[in-house]
Formats: structure tokens, sequence, C-alpha cells
């Protein structure tokens, strides 16, 4: 059924585009507005019937075959309104709103007769449509007909699905290894008499499919100490479908096997209730989905006046929330072989003496790309009890992922797709692209979640339905990231840097490629057609495969091509933006390119361009010619890693792009040259949500106060006195929420200077990211005065290099204060102090420490506490002199250390 679902994410988007010509002013639809009316209606009613299909399981050939036309129709019709709208602008130079664009529709219609034409192309696509849903409506009709006639044979199937994927409490755990501490946890929580969550006594395990959430509850379920003492127990497992009245009776009946009467919902509610508070029970309600299910069973618990528990597992936190969270450790790589050990050894005899340490090196490797998910571990141990020759399990450790999804010699073929993909399954329909558009991932590959809300929102994945008063696109990927996150489907890391588990990529490959949705070509074959083409290349050979993967294509809807080093130059060939299938183009990535002169030649015909991205490229010569001619363009991003004989743009090149919501600028070196002497003027811009590598040099200050709704300010440097009372002028009557500011050459002993930035860091509602170089700081502002209580709660970084200072508090205690910080980076600095202590409790939140290049004029001891910086995964200390560093045990597992008088670990 994943092909109605995507189907119906992309007729909903087709919608929306369709909606936003509509509630533009009707005068200026003359001609059409009925035709686009009716084309809205008719995809309204592909909808419904898309739902329809999903609600009765129709999975055929034939579906599959309108599912694709009914993508191919939604995306023509995106594309004919938007091209209709770039051509009445008149010659691509848009220097006007979207509504201006509309009020010249009927001028251009007199000279160019393009109503007629926009009437006809709707009028064909809206036959197809009724053509269409008259197949589909009596394919409906008839399969309701064949289910009548089959429903005993139909339920009896459905019936055994849903019995074989229900979990049962006596179920024997054959091989079960690890997770001891977290069996503890769980069992001291269950015996301990104290309130675990908001819900009284509810506790939530949640995790990933295949994370050994069932294995565990069975244990703790089973365990003497929770048998002792409770009274009565039940166990009740839920699925993807809920029946909340049947889930009921079934805990009713195993709270008192020996009654037999029956009730209604209130009073089965009543009837559970009453038990609990007579006797001690355990309930154990496992694989819940929803939390609108969860939140219907949450009435027969009581919160208070019992000593009841109910234990929960589900794979997505918001679920587990609603009680006391618990994520599982899971095993280790010793626990993972153990269990791969006995699963593959279980059925082989050798004959002649072995090594077992060569076999365990390959089930170690094999181990770590499962990253030891039990499920994936247990099935390729399966897999390799039919396998009694080292050169078979080297084989098998070739390509996991594979063998893990065929199932080969398990007699559970796919089983952890299966049990993953159900997770999928239960996206809802908004999710399910923008899960699939992170098929490009490799395997130990991360991304910034920041470049994941660029990719959605050019990709038009974020539904404007679901932005509120006040909100802005980029706040709505934020929710629907931190959705998937909850659903275990993807992993935030350190530093906002963004992957997926092994198992999941595979799953996600698996699915954009089923659905035509996203094809990776060193991975997929050529041949394989998809809207979505990601090529990764070595060098100019490469090319050859991706213009064959693009002329293989059909019209493509988004572009990454990504050089794997960028130790050579690769050149990208000019004809690549002139080719047919690039016409409907929304989203083009190039990473790690080499670009020079004008590269961009026809970059002007892709009309429906919402992103351009050229990302660690390196530039030589190179011009922006004709981008400020893409109308629809939302997202620039211009990040280089050298800038050779290179030029800003034009000083009015962004002025022309009013649609602009996103602008990378890049991070500009001194060498830069600016044509005329003259700063980028951004004034125009005023839908610009975020703006990264604003520097005060190259940039006009006074600009930003006409960026009403800019939100994000990143990358932004200022040098100078009067830069920093500016811009701090500008934030403090700001609505931003996230600052990142590099100050530089500012001298922050003056009084005007001290005052700004003490605004800076009592700046309310704002994630700020600050970093301070070549700056005189002889002592920190009013450090004795200021209650730190009050000052900035959203700081998260603070970077203070060659600092021209002699500071002689203890800047450790001081910087404590700031409870959210993460990251401290101290360079080329000297002390005058002679101690700086960390002591427990401190840091709470700190995730990266540098101490580098730092000196202190007398002797210091550095001390970290036990029980200091909980949370601290790096932390670097080199060439530090005069300074003794004191430093627990467990930091020395990451603590990188190089050129130092004196490291001790305690």
């Amino acid at each position: 059924m994943e092909t109605i679902y995507m189907a119906e994410a992309v007729v909903s988007v087709a919608l929306e585009t369709l909606g936003n010509v509509l509630i533009q002013e009707a005068t200026f639809l003359r001609g059409v507005k009925d035709q686009v009316q009716g084309l809205q209606n008719e995809f309204g009613n592909l909808q419904s019937l898309l739902k329809d299909a999903d609600r009765k399981q129709h999975d055929s050939e034939t579906i599959r075959n309108w599912i694709k036309e009914i993508r191919r129709l939604a995306y023509r019709a995106e594309d004919v309104l938007e091209e209709y709208v770039i051509k009445a602008a008149g010659s691509g130079k848009v220097d006007l709103g979207f509504v201006n664009i509309l009020k010249r529709f009927v001028c251009f219609a007199n000279e160019m007769g393009t109503l007629h034409n926009i009437g006809f192309e709707i009028e064909t696509i809206k036959s197809h449509i009724t053509i269409l849903t008259g197949k589909m409506d009596k394919f409906g009709i008839e399969a309701i007909i064949r289910r009548d006639e089959y429903q005993e044979e139909s339920t009896s199937d459905d019936n055994k699905r849903r019995f074989i994927r229900k979990t049962c409490a006596h179920e024997e755990l054959q091989h079960f290894v690890g997770m001891e501490e977290d069996i503890e946890n769980l069992v001291s929580l269950l015996v301990s008499d104290q309130e675990t969550s908001r819900h009284g006594r509810v506790i939530g395990v949640w995790g990933m499919g295949g994370s050994g959430k069932t294995s565990v509850a069975k244990k703790v379920y089973n365990h003497m100490c929770v048998k002792i003492v409770f009274d009565a127990f039940a166990w009740v497992c839920i699925t993807q479908d809920c029946q909340i009245q049947s889930v009921m009776q079934d805990i009713y009946r195993q709270l008192l096997p020996a009654e037999r009467k029956k009730y209604r919902m209130d009073g089965l509610v009543e009837q559970i209730y009453k038990v609990q508070m007579e006797k001690k029970c355990l309930i154990v309600v496992d694989d819940i989905w929803k939390l609108d299910d969860l939140k219907c069973l949450t009435k027969c618990f009581p919160s208070v006046g019992s000593q009841s528990k109910v234990l929960l597992t589900t794979r997505n936190k918001k679920v587990a929330e609603i009680g006391y969270p618990i994520q599982l450790k899971g095993i280790t790589e010793d626990e993972a072989w153990k269990l791969l050990r006995m699963k593959a050894f279980a059925k082989i005899h050798f004959q002649e003496a072995w090594d077992e340490s060569e076999y365990e090196k390959l089930g170690r490797k094999m181990i770590r790309k499962c990253e030891r998910l039990p499920l994936a571990v247990a099935v390729i141990g399966g897999i390799l009890s039919g396998k009694n020759s080292l050169e078979e399990w080297k084989l098998a450790s070739k390509d996991v992922n594979s063998y893990i999804g065929r199932g080969e010699g398990t007699g559970e073929q796919g089983e952890v797709e299966k049990v993953l993909a159900l997770s999928y399954d239960e996206l809802p329909y908004h999710l399910k692209p923008c899960f699939l558009s992170l098929a490009f991932l490799r395997e130990d590959d991360s991304i910034f979640v920041e470049s994941i809300y660029d990719l959605w929102m050019a990709q038009g994945f974020i539904q404007s339905k679901h932005v509120g008063r006040n909100e802005t696109m980029r706040d709505v990927a934020k929710c629907y990231f931190s959705e998937l996150q909850f659903r275990s489907m993807v992993l935030l890391h350190n530093f906002g840097r963004v992957s997926l588990h092994d198992s999941i990529l595979e799953l996600c490959l698996s699915k954009a490629k089923e659905e035509e949705f996203l094809k990776v070509v060193d991975k997929c074959n050529s041949s394989d057609k998809a809207y979505r083409l990601v090529a990764y290349v070595d060098g100019e050979d490469d090319y050859l495969d991706v213009l064959k993967a693009i002329e293989n294509s059909i019209p493509l809807r988004s572009v990454q091509i990504i050089h794997k080093q960028l130790n050579h130059k690769l050149i990208l060939p000019k004809e690549i933006f002139n080719l047919p299938h690039f016409k409907s183009l929304r989203t083009l990535i190039i990473f790690r390119c080499y670009l020079r002169g004008k590269c961009f030649h026809g970059i002007e015909n892709l009309i429906h361009l919402r992103m351009l991205s050229l990302v660690l490229c390196e530039w030589e010569n190179f011009s922006l010619e004709s981008v400020d001619k893409l109308s629809f363009l939302q997202t620039l991003i211009l990040g280089a890693t050298t800038l050779t004989s290179t030029k800003l743009p034009r000083v009015d090149t962004f002025c022309k792009m009013p649609q602009l919501r996103h602008l990378y600028l890049p991070y500009f070196t001194d060498g830069v040259r600016i044509i005329e002497g003259k700063a980028l003027r951004l004034m125009n811009l005023s839908q610009l949500e975020c703006l990264y590598g604003f520097h005060s040099i190259f940039c006009n200050l006074k600009d930003l106060f006409y960026l009403e709704k800019l939100r994000t300010l990143r990358w932004c440097a200022v040098s100078g006195d009067d830069s920093l009372l500016q811009i701090t002028d500008y934030i403090c009557g700001s609505n931003l929420s996230w600052i990142d500011i590099f100050i530089d050459n500012c001298d922050l002993n003056r009084q005007e200077e001290s005052d700004a930035l003490r605004k800076l860091l009592k700046m309310p509602n704002v994630t700020l990211e600050l970093r301070m170089g070549y700056c005189k700081l002889l002592k920190l502002p009013r450090l004795k005065t200021v209650h730190f209580s009050k000052m900035c709660p959203g700081l998260v970084q603070l970077t203070l290099e060659y600092i021209e200072t002699d500071i002689a508090e203890d800047i450790m205690q001081a910087l404590d204060k700031f409870p959210n910080l993460k990251i401290l980076q101290l360079r080329n600095i000297g002390f005058g102090g002679k101690k700086m202590i960390c002591g427990p409790g401190s840091f709470p939140r700190l995730e990266k420490l540098d101490f580098c290049f730092v000196e202190g004029k007398f002797i210091i001891e550095l001390r970290i506490d036990e029980a200091a910086m909980p949370n601290l995964s790096s932390m670097d200390i080199v060439s530090c002199s005069g300074i003794n560093f004191m430093i627990p045990q467990r930091l020395r597992l990451f603590a990188q250390i190089d050129h130092c008088s004196s490291c001790v670990f305690n």
C-alpha cells in the first residue's frame, strides 16, 4: 500500500499549488479561473479515491499503474501553472511579488494567447483525470462486490496476519543475551511503590523496530521479583490495528479470569479501573503505535491511590512520554557476538580443527554493519547457521544488508525489513516523502539537520496548512523532523548532524526505488526510473554515467551531483542545464565541484527551480549571471572552500530575487574583491527568513532593518566597534530566534562595547552562538555585580580566540552559570589566575571542550570534578603551558591531549 500513501502525498502537493494560485486576486485569472477550480476539484476526487483504496487494502498491478499516472498528472499540473506564471511575468526578469505577477496575466494573454494555451493544457489534464477516476471508481465498486463474496476467506487471512504479529508473554525466548541493566532498571521501577510519571505508574519503553523492546518486556514480565510483588497480570499486544474495546476486554479477562460477564466500553473502563484499585496489577501494553489509542486506554489506569503498574512498549517516543519514558541502551558488541555465535553455530558440526577467531573477526564486522540491532544480528546468525566455511562467511560479510533483506536460509525472508517497514507504513502521508528524500545518504554518512529543512521546503514537502500564526516553513520542517525522530526513523547526533541506521537506510532506499521517488546512480541501475536523482562521481568519466542516467529518467524534480573528493578539479559540462529532463527541476545541489567562468549557461531555463545549492565548491572567476532570473528561487546556497580570483556578485544581484527565503553567502575572506568597492545590498528581500554568511565589511548593516521576516542569522561577522554597536541595536529590536555571531577586532574594555556584549548575553528566547576573536578583554563584564541567572539562557556556544587579556578570575566558574552551554572553546589566550574549578554538576549540557594554546601567567590548576560535565563527548587539549589539568578518568576515552605541561587523570 506504500504506492497509495505516496501518491496521496503527491496529490496533496499539487492541490496546494492549485490553491496558492486560486487564493490570489481572482480578477487576474480571468478566463482560466473556472478551469483551475475544476482541476482542483478533480484532484480532490482523486485524493478521496486514493484514501478509499487505502482503506480497502487494494493492491494490484493495475492499481500501481494508475498510481504512476496520478503522479505524472499531478506533476504536470504543477508545471503548467508555474510556467504560465513565469511567462506571464515576461522575459523572466521578475522584480515584483507573486500577486503583482498575476496582475500582468491579462496584458500578457492579449499579446501571446497564453490563456488559450493554459486552458487547453488544463482541459487535457482534467480529461485524463476524469477517465482515471472513472476506472478507479468502477474498480472500487467491483472490489466491494468481490470482497462480499469472499469475505470469510479474506477475513481469515487478515486475522492470520494479525495473529502472527501479536506477541504473547509466555512465548519462550530461545536466544536472548545482554540488556541486564535495562531489565534490572525496569524491574526496580515496577516493584517500587513510587509513582514514576505524571500518569502515576505508567512506564514507556521506546526504540526502533527490532531493538528488543518486546523481549525485554517479556523478561521483566516473567521476572521472579515481579511475580512475587503483583497479584494479577495482563499482557496485550496492540500493533497498528488497535480495537480499543477488544483490547480492554482482553485486559479484563486476564486480570479476572473467573469473570465471564461482558461489558460495553464504559463498563469495561469502570471494571478495569476498579480491579486495579482492589489488587496490585501489572499490565503490559506491547507494541502500541498511536498516542490517541493510548489516551483511550489510560482512562482505565488509576493515576493515584493504586499500587498497580502499566508497562508499555512503542516505537514512538511521544507515546512513551505519556508515562515515564525509557529508551533501551541495547546490547554491546560483545553481547551481539554472543547472540550471533549462539545462532550461527547452533547447527554446525566442524569435521576438522578450526580457528574461531577468524570467524569472530568477520562476525564482529557484520555486527558493526548491523549497528548491533538485535533483530538484525539474530537474522544474520540464522543465515550463517547454514554456512560451514570461512569463505562463505567472507562472502556474507560483503553484503550484510542484502542478506538481511533476503533472510536466506532462515525461513524468515525479509524479516528485518518487514519489521522496520511497519514504521514506514505508519507514517502520516506528509512525512513519507520527507523520509524517502533521505535515501541519498550512504552508510556512515551524515548531514546537517538545517540542510534537510532546506531540501524539504524546496521540494514542497512542507504543507502550508500546518503553518500556524507567526510560524515559518522552517518551524514546521523542524516539527516534521522531530516527528521522524520520535518514531525512531532518524538519528540526531551532536552538533546537529543527522544519519540513518543502516537497516533504516536500506529500507529507505528500497521504498524510494519502489515508489519511483529517488535513485542513487552508484547504487541503482541507471535504467531505473525515478523523479529524483543523486549522482556520486569520482571523476570526469563518471559524468557519462550521470548523463546516461538523466537521459533514461522521467522528467526530474531534483538532482544532486556529489563529487566524492576535492583533490582534483571536476568541472561541470556546460550542456548539462540544457538537458530536456531538467525542465521540471525544483532542486539542484552541486557538492564539491570546481566552478569557473560561465558554467551556469542555460540555467535561466530551469524556471521551476526553488533551490540552488553550491556546497564546498571551488570557484575561479565564477559568475552568478542568469541566476537572478530564476523567479521561483527560494533557497540559494553559495558555500565555497576556496575563492580564487573571485568577485562578489553584482551589488544589486539579490535585490532582483524577492522570493528568496534562505540565502547562504560564502564566508568571504579578505582576498575577495568587491566590485566598485560597494557593499552587497539585501534590503529588497522582504520574504527572507534565514541569512547565512553576513559580514559587515561586505554587506550593508542598515539592510538588516528591512528584513522583517528574518528569524535566523548565522555565520554573521562584525568587525570593529561601530559595527558591534549597530548589530547589537538591530538584534535587540528584531524577532530573531537563532543568532550565530563572530565579533572581530573590538575593544570590549570600553563601556559602550561592554554594554553591547552584555545586551547580547541577556537576549531572551534566543539561541545564541557567540565567538570573539582578536578583541581586547581585560576582565569579564561586571562579573561580581551581574546575576548570571538572568544572563542568556540560550547561549549554546562560546569561542574565545586570540583575545588580548590577562583575566585573573576563575572563568570556568563564571561560564558555568550559562545552563545550556554545549560548546566551549578557548584558543590562544593567557590567564592571570591560579585556579579554575569545575565543581559537581557544573556545565550540565556541555558536549565539547577545547583548550588550545592557552597559557597561565602563574601555574594554574584546572580541576574537573567527577560529577561535572556529564554530557561531554569531545575534549581537545593542545599546547597548553602553565596549566595542570586534573581530569576524571571517565573522560580519558575521548580526550585528545597533545604537547601539554601536565595532564593527570584522577
